[in-house]
């Protein structure tokens, strides 16, 4: 497989990636979404030995993501300077937290799973000779 295959996948992952990034920063400036896509390319370039690896980390930074995402919108709420939140705002964060921990679950045993299948086609290391 080509140098150029690893970085199509890292790339196409890297899009991905930056894309759940700023649905859970949203609204976030572009000049933030680029440098993260830019970071999390690089990031997957530098860990991806094959584009099974690549997939892989980018879903483990989705799920991390998901899981992340009711911090952000109760961190957005604090700083938007409410004191109380509204009835509406509260079914957000509610919606947030439960839709957050689904999809970070999926994500995360995804990611688990295709770590697993992975190791799992590599060859078994040989015992230590004494």
């Amino acid at each position: 497989m080509g140098e150029w295959t690893l970085k199509l996948n890292a790339v196409a992952a890297g899009v991905v990636v930056t894309f759940g990034f700023t649905m859970a920063w949203n609204p976030i400036p572009v000049s933030w979404a680029v440098l993260a896509g830019l970071g999390f390319t690089a990031l997957l370039v530098w860990l991806g030995t094959t584009p099974k690896h690549i997939w892989a980390w980018a879903c483990l930074f989705l799920g991390l993501e998901s899981l992340s995402w009711p911090a952000v919108q109760m961190i957005k709420l604090q700083m938007s300077g409410v004191a109380e939140p509204s009835e509406d705002q509260m079914i957000d964060l509610l919606r947030a937290g439960v839709f957050g921990v689904i999809f970070a679950t999926f994500w995360l045993t995804f990611a688990y799973g295709v770590f697993r299948w992975i190791k799992r086609g590599e060859p078994p290391e040989a015992p230590p000779k004494s």
